[in-house]
C-alpha cells in the first residue's frame, strides 16, 4: 500500500493562500495612505476619495485575497478568485474571475482545452486549504470535465441552504459561463428549467458586465428587476458580495411613476385584461383623447386687428406638433411645440415681436385645446365614463371586456382602490404623458414570463439601448397575463435584438424530485425542454394522504420529519390553509414566516405555489397537490414550481392523493 500523501502539494498551495492574503493586507495598507486633499483639485479630489473607499471596501469583504481555482499552462501559472490582487510590483497574485484570462478556468474540458494542461479546484474549512481536486486537461484519461461535474462543485451544490442566495463564482459551469460573458449589445434571454441557475447567472452576468463595461455602467446604472419583495430580499447580497454595491434592485411596480397605494386586488379575469397588450393601444388613444379642437374659429385682436385661426387651421398645428408618428415624443412634451407653432404664425401675420404678450384670447386656447394631464386623471376617465372608454376601445375590446373595466366604477377611490394591475397601467400612461423618469444602461429581468405586456412595456422604457438580461422558464409562467412566447417578451420590452440561450443542466433539484416534476411539463401547454440533473443521487418524492379535517397535523407532522434531517424546510399551500397550518406548526414549537430572509431555527417559511417561485429550500413540504393542478395549464405550472423548490427533499400531503406518475 502506498504511504503517498493523497494532497502532496496542500501545504505549498496553503503557502500561496497566506502569500495572497499577505498581498490583500498590502494592498489595503497602501490605499490608507492615500490622501485625496493632494489632488490638483476639487474634481479629482472627489474622484480619489470615492475610488479609495470603493477599493478598501472592495478589498476588506469576505473572501478577498482568496482563491478558489488555478489554471496552468505551457508558460503560466494562474490563481482564480473573487477580487484581483497583486504584489507590490503589481504583478498579479489572483486573478479576478471576470477577466478574460480567467475564463478557461470555467469553460475548459477535455475536448477543448482552451490551452491549458491543468486545472485544480480548492475546497476551503475553517478559513484554510483542505482539499483539492486536479484535472490533467491534455491528458484523454484523467477526469473527463466534459462530461462529469468535479465532486468540489458537487458538494458545493448540495450544501445545505442558510435562506439567502449566494454568488457561484467557484462553481459556474461552461454552458453558464458562456451566458454570463455574453456580449452587451444585445437582448440575451435566457431560458432554463428549475435550477438550472438562472438568477444566479443573471446576478453574475450584471457583475461580469460592470467590470467589463464599468465606465459606462456605473454612469448610465444597472437594474434588476425581481417578481417580489421576498424573492429581492433572498437574492439581496449576492452581488455585494461580488463587489457591486450600486445595481439598483426592484419589483416592476417599484419602478412606477405615479406610485399610489395599492388597495385591492383584480380578479384573473381583470388582471389578464389590464395586462393585455391591447390596452397599450388603449392607453395612447385615451391620453390622446384628451386633446380637445376648438370647434369654433379663435378670433384673436391686437390693436385695431382681430386675426381668425380657423378649425382647420388649428387642427394643423396641433398634427405638426404631434410629428406625425403619434407621440413619438411625450404628449406633454409636445405642447412646447405648439406654443412654438401658434408664435411663429402670430409673429408671420403682425410683424410684431410683442404679439404673443397681447394674444391672451390664444394662449387660453392652447391651453384648452391641450392641457397637461395627470395619469389618475385619465385613466379615471377612462375607466368611469362609457363614452370615454368607447372611443378609446373601439375595435380594440369586445363590449363584455370594455363592461369589466367599467364595473367597479371611479378607480382610486374608497369604493374602488388602486390594483397592482392599475399601478402598471399608470406608469405606461405617465410615460406616454412624460417620458420614463429614469434610463439604465443594462436591465436583468427575473421571471419574465410572469410579467404582462403593460408590465414588459414598464421595464423595456427603463432601457432604451435594448441591453438587456431576461431569465425565465416558460414552464412556471403563472400570472394571468404572463408570457408564452419569448420573441413576444422581446417585443413588448422593445428589444430589436435578441438571442435566446438555453440553460438544460440542472444543479439545485435532485434527479428523483426532478423526474417527477417534469412529467407536469405535457400539461403546462408551453413549448419547453425537460432539464435533467446532474445529481442523480436523492430522495425519491412521497406522498401522505390525510382527512380533510386533520390535514393540518399532517403537514406539521411531515415538516417534523423532513427538519430531522433539514432545517431550512418551508411549506407550500394554499393561502386559505395558511392559518391552521400555522396553529398546527404552533403545537410543535414552530412559528410560520412569510420570509427567507433571516429565517431562525425555529421558524418555517410559508408560501403559496404564486409566490415561492424563484426561492429554494433543503425540504418542502407540498400541501394538497392536487389542488394546486386543477386540470389547467397554470395549475400545472404552480405545482411544478411548487415541486422544483427543494435542494433535497420533497415531501407531499393531501387529503387527496396524487400521483405524478399516473398523469
Amino acid at each position: 500500500m502506498s504511504d503517498a500523501p493523497l494532497f502532496p502539494e496542500l501545504e505549498p498551495e496553503r503557502a500561496q493562500l497566506a502569500h495572497s492574503r499577505t498581498c490583500r493586507d498590502d494592498m489595503i495598507e497602501m490605499f490608507e495612505r492615500v490622501d485625496p486633499k493632494d489632488s490638483a483639485d476639487e474634481f479629482t479630489h472627489e474622484y480619489i476619495e470615492v475610488t479609495v473607499e470603493e477599493a478598501l471596501e472592495d478589498l476588506r469583504t469576505p473572501g478577498a485575497g482568496d482563491f478558489f481555482g488555478r489554471i496552468d499552462d505551457e508558460n503560466d501559472r494562474w490563481y482564480i478568485g473573487r477580487r484581483h490582487i497583486e504584489d507590490r510590483q503589481h504583478d498579479p497574485v489572483v486573478i479576478d474571475w471576470r477577466a478574460p484570462i480567467a475564463a478557461p478556468f470555467y469553460r475548459a474540458t477535455v475536448l477543448d482545452s482552451f490551452g491549458l494542461k491543468h486545472r485544480r479546484r480548492f475546497t476551503m474549512a475553517d478559513g484554510d486549504i483542505n482539499a483539492y481536486l486536479d484535472e490533467q486537461l491534455d491528458d484523454p484519461d484523467s477526469v473527463d470535465a466534459a462530461s462529469g461535474i468535479p465532486d468540489p462543485v458537487l458538494a458545493e451544490l448540495g450544501a445545505a441552504r442558510t435562506g439567502a442566495m449566494r454568488e457561484i463564482v467557484a462553481t459556474i459551469q461552461a454552458e453558464q459561463d458562456i451566458v454570463i460573458r455574453a456580449p452587451i449589445q444585445q437582448a440575451l434571454i435566457v431560458q432554463g428549467g428549475p435550477g438550472t441557475g438562472k438568477t444566479a447567472v443573471g446576478l453574475h452576468r450584471a457583475a461580469y458586465l460592470l467590470f467589463e463595461h464599468r465606465r459606462r455602467l456605473v454612469s448610465e446604472g444597472v437594474l434588476v428587476v425581481g417578481p417580489n419583495q421576498v424573492f429581492l430580499e433572498y437574492i439581496g447580497n449576492v452581488l455585494p458580495s461580488l463587489g457591486e454595491r450600486s445595481v439598483q434592485q426592484r419589483t416592476v411596480h417599484d419602478l412606477c411613476v405615479p406610485r399610489v397605494e395599492i388597495g385591492a386586488v383584480d380578479s384573473v379575469d381583470e388582471a389578464r385584461l389590464k395586462g393585455d397588450p391591447r390596452m397599450l393601444d388603449v392607453l395612447q388613444r385615451a391620453v390622446l383623447a384628451g386633446i380637445k379642437l376648438p370647434k369654433d374659429a379663435v378670433r384673436v385682436p391686437i390693436g385695431a386687428r382681430t386675426h381668425v385661426i380657423e378649425p382647420d387651421e388649428f387642427a394643423a398645428w396641433v398634427e405638426t406638433a404631434l410629428g406625425g408618428a403619434a407621440l413619438a415624443r411625450p404628449l406633454n412634451h409636445r405642447r412646447d411645440a405648439l406654443k412654438t407653432i401658434a408664435q411663429q404664425e402670430l409673429r408671420r401675420r403682425t410683424d410684431g415681436d410683442d404679439a404673443w404678450a397681447k394674444a391672451g384670447v390664444l394662449r387660453d386656447a392652447l391651453t384648452a385645446a391641450w392641457p397637461v394631464q395627470q395619469p389618475q386623471a385619465v385613466l379615471q376617465r377612462l375607466f368611469a365614463n362609457v363614452a370615454a372608454l368607447g372611443a378609446a376601445a373601439d375595435a380594440l375590446l369586445t363590449a363584455d371586456e370594455q363592461a369589466m373595466l367599467l364595473a367597479g366604477g371611479k378607480p382610486g377611490t374608497k369604493k374602488r382602490p388602486w390594483t397592482a394591475a392599475d399601478q402598471l397601467l399608470l406608469d405606461e400612461i405617465n410615460s406616454l404623458l412624460n417620458g420614463p423618469p429614469f434610463l439604465f444602461g443594462h436591465v436583468v429581468v427575473d421571471e419574465a414570463q410572469d410579467q404582462s405586456a403593460v408590465g414588459l412595456r414598464v421595464v423595456g422604457r427603463r432601457c432604451p439601448s435594448g441591453s438587456f438580461t431576461i431569465l425565465g422558464d416558460l414552464a412556471q409562467s403563472t400570472t394571468p397575463a404572463g408570457q408564452q412566447q419569448w420573441p413576444v417578451v422581446a417585443q413588448y420590452l422593445g428589444a430589436a435584438r435578441y438571442e435566446v440561450a438555453h440553460l438544460t443542466i440542472g444543479y439545485r433539484v435532485p434527479e428523483p424530485v426532478l423526474r417527477i416534476a417534469n412529467k407536469l411539463l405535457a400539461f403546462t401547454a408551453v413549448d419547453t425542454v425537460a432539464s435533467r440533473s446532474v445529481r442523480v443521487e436523492g430522495d425519491a418524492p412521497t406522498m401522505r394522504v390525510s382527512s380533510s379535517h386533520d390535514l393540518d397535523t399532517a403537514v406539521a407532522e411531515e415538516v417534523m420529519i423532513a427538519r430531522h434531517r433539514h432545517v431550512l424546510t418551508g411549506v407550500v399551500a394554499p393561502l386559505r390553509l395558511h392559518g391552521v397550518i400555522a396553529a398546527a406548526l404552533a403545537t410543535h414549537g414552530l412559528v410560520a414566516v412569510t420570509r427567507m430572509q433571516d429565517v431562525q431555527r425555529h421558524q418555517i417559511p410559508i408560501f403559496t405555489a404564486e409566490l415561492v417561485k424563484g426561492l429554494e429550500f433543503d425540504a418542502v413540504v407540498v400541501v394538497n397537490p392536487a389542488e394546486v393542478f386543477d386540470g389547467t395549464p397554470r395549475g400545472a405550472r404552480l405545482l411544478y414550481v411548487a415541486m422544483t423548490r427543494a435542494v433535497q427533499v420533497l415531501r407531499m400531503v393531501g387529503d387527496t392523493a396524487f400521483d405524478p406518475n399516473t398523469l
